[in-house]
Formats: structure tokens, sequence, C-alpha cells
């Protein structure tokens, strides 16, 4: 994926916001990384409930 796509593909995230699919983090220094599992099995499971193809857990972004 180039950088343009990549943007296209943040800008329609930021979009729609968190949603049962969407999970924005900060993610600084004192994050905790033993979440990070849990982000995933919840946001796949979400996926999977709603017959969606992909689930997105976005570092880098305050909300």
């Amino acid at each position: 994926m180039d950088q343009a796509a990549l943007q296209s593909l943040l800008s329609s995230l930021i979009a729609t916001w968190e949603n049962e699919v969407v999970e924005f983090k900060r993610a600084g220094n004192d994050y905790d990384t033993n979440k990070i599992g849990e982000y995933f099995s919840a946001l796949a499971n979400e996926a999977n409930l709603r017959n969606v193809e992909r689930a997105w857990l976005v570092f880098g972004v305050d909300n």
C-alpha cells in the first residue's frame, strides 16, 4: 500500500471515528502492551459478528 492509499484509509477511518471495528489509541510510552491482545481479540470478534472483512486498531491518535 502506498502513502496516498494509507492516507486515504486513515482519513476514512477518522471520518467514521470509533465504532465496534475501529479503535484509536494514543499509545504513548506508558501504554499497557498487555492490552494489545485483548483489543485484537475484541475487534476480530466484532468484525466476525458483523460479517465485516476487517477491523482496525490505529495507534498514534488521540481521542
